[in-house]
């Protein structure tokens, strides 16, 4: 039986889309047993493990930090195969792997087979998607979820059918589940949909879309808006709350931008080379997009300006590069097509050749990056409280504390010490009367590691606790520092009397 081509395209998609799905496993568990890191600690498990699952729609957290729908599935993840940093991060590692297939479908269904596949496997390789597909939070499920609802959009918009808006609807309440960040998406969609609204009124004959299905995303955004109020009504008033703690600010975002592109979304960019190749995919493939699909060109359009307008404009704090993560898988999908362009403009024989040669180009550029995000922990708490307990074996006179937001972290993985929080000098005071030797243990103190752009009450810690700091790192030895992205300091010191010297 002769095989048809169409038979051995099929398969050699099927076969790309395993390899992207293999790497991308690969690559998110290469260190994914890491001991947690601070926002894993204070946002997740405290709701994940929580005394009922009534108890995680109940709270939010100092700041947003509890991500409904991961606090849900995390709190499944370690009830069923026990608690451990790989259980924790299993749903995050799962929706990660999920976005692949979904920004397949997505390019294939819009942009082409071949796109598709290519946006996968770019996404599979991503360090900012790596990163966070591997930690105990919800940002890979605001990625997936942003996919998805925009994929039931576009569809809906172009066949206006009521399974389309049904899973619309579903995705998007998913996607506010897993951050409240969605609302840039939803913000986008609801702007590209005026503005087709506004091209029927000038042009009936020419509108990418019709007047009833635009009637019909409105009525399932507005049906998704009030399911998500109704699942987070029990928190309302904590929402009102962490709204009430941001403020506006007066600082240049301007670093906050070039961070956002050259670190997250385009590894690279900042070299020549990797500028001119960045740029000019990206050109070429919006280029496509405007010439195959104005729908899909206006949406993408929307999505990368709108809610990036938004926040430089409006310049609110606690903001972070990773809210925008629902942008990445769409600005890979515009690289994907510009590798297209320009590899059609090729003769047959070379363009594979050509698509090779631009993806193994994007990987040269981004592999800095991914090397650092595979090789590097977030934060050593395990280590170091680990170092500390083997150095105070058997020693009776021996007492450990810690300073700073992050300080009571270190008692998650505190078995064989206790670990004391003083909060003035006083109290460090009293608990070094009759000892032999004190350790301290160090991280991420706020004011140390501030952007030189970011506002200083962002980065403040409590006065007593910023006396004992500055006492510790005058009059205590550094013992070990390990070099995590947020480094960890072990300080001690031996005592010679009962009192500060």
């Amino acid at each position: 039986m002769q095989i048809s081509p169409s038979e051995t395209s099929d398969r050699n998609t099927l076969l790309l889309l395993g390899l992207a799905l293999a790497a991308g496993c690969a690559l998110r568990c290469w260190n994914i047993t890491q001991s947690f890191w601070w926002d894993e600690i204070w946002s997740t498990l405290p709701y994940a493990k929580a005394h009922s699952v009534r108890n995680i729609f109940t709270d939010l957290g100092y700041y947003f930090n509890n991500h409904l729908l991961n606090s849900l599935l995390v709190r499944y993840s370690i009830k069923v195969f026990g608690e451990s940093e790989l259980t924790a991060r299993l749903p995050a590692l799962t929706m990660g792997l999920l976005a692949l297939p979904a920004l397949y479908q997505f390019g294939k269904h819009f942009a082409g087979t071949s796109c598709g596949i290519i946006a996968a496997l770019l996404l599979a390789f991503s360090p900012f998607h790596i990163d966070h597909s591997s930690e105990a939070r919800g940002y890979s499920g605001l990625a997936l979820f942003s996919i998805l609802s925009s994929f039931y959009l576009l569809k809906g918009l172009k066949r206006d059918e009521s399974r389309s808006w049904i899973l619309y609807v579903l995705f998007t309440v998913l996607g506010y589940c897993s951050h409240v960040f969605m609302a840039a998406v939803s913000v986008s969609q609801l702007v590209t949909v005026l503005l087709l609204a506004g091209l029927i009124t000038r042009s009936p004959d020419r509108a990418p879309a019709g007047s009833k299905a635009l009637r019909a995303a409105v009525v399932s955004l507005f049906c998704a808006g009030v399911i998500t109020v109704l699942i987070y009504s029990p928190i309302l008033y904590a929402f009102i709350e962490n709204l009430g703690k941001v403020r506006l600010v007066t600082i240049t975002r301007l670093p906050f931008l070039a961070s956002l592109l050259h670190s997250f979304l385009f590894p690279g960019i900042k070299s020549a080379a990797g500028g001119i190749i960045y740029v000019a995919l990206f050109c070429a493939g919006t280029y496509r997009a405007l010439r195959r699909d104005m729908v899909l060109f206006l949406y993408l359009v929307v999505l990368f300006l709108l809610p990036l307008s938004l926040y430089l404009l409006i310049n609110p704090m606690f903001v972070f590069e990773r809210y925008f993560i629902f942008a990445l898988p769409f600005a890979l999908l515009v690289i994907s097509q510009g590798i297209e362009v320009l590899s059609e403009r090729l003769r047959p024989p070379f363009r594979s050749a050509a698509v090779i040669v631009l993806i193994a180009a994007l990987f040269y550029l981004q592999y800095p990056a991914i090397a650092a995000t595979l090789n590097q922990d977030r934060q050593n708490y395990r280590e170091a409280v680990h170092y500390v307990e083997e150095e105070m074996s058997g020693r009776t006179g021996d007492v450990v504390f810690s300073i700073g937001y992050a300080g009571d972290h270190f008692r998650y993985y505190a078995r064989a010490v206790s670990i004391h929080l003083p909060e003035t000098i006083d109290e460090l005071t009293a608990l070094m009367e009759g000892k032999d030797r004190i350790w301290c243990l160090i991280t991420a103190w706020l004011p140390d590691i501030r952007p030189p752009y970011e506002d200083e009450l962002l980065y403040a810690e409590r006065p007593g606790q910023a006396a004992i700091y500055n006492y510790v790192k005058a009059h205590f030895m550094l013992k070990k520092h390990f070099a995590s992205k947020y480094g960890v300091d072990v300080y001690y010191k031996v005592l010679s009397g009962s009192h500060l010297n």
